[in-house]
């Protein structure tokens, strides 16, 4: 399940025992560093890409995991060729 991938991830990354969805990144700690880290992360987990300006803004895990959602979305419809 997507949410449960991201929130893995963002936990391991941000070394923090749990993720509150709503709670912003930035309360966790997250600088543009660790922010540029885990968008790296999520690319190669979902096989998606993540523009600099969607990255930005990327601020509680529950719009990360609409974004990565949405995206994987558009590939399996690319993939089924689909609006082609």
């Amino acid at each position: 399940m997507v949410s449960e991938r991201v929130c893995e991830l963002f936990r391991h990354g941000l070394q923090v025992a749990e993720i509150e969805i709503d709670t912003p990144l930035l309360d966790y700690g997250l600088d543009s560093v660790r922010s540029a880290e885990l968008v790296i992360d999520l690319e190669r987990a979902f096989g998606i890409e993540i523009s600099d300006e969607e990255a930005s803004t990327l601020h509680t895990a529950r719009v990360v995991i609409d974004c990565v959602s949405a995206k994987i979305g558009q590939a399996a419809v690319r993939r089924a060729g689909v609006g082609a």
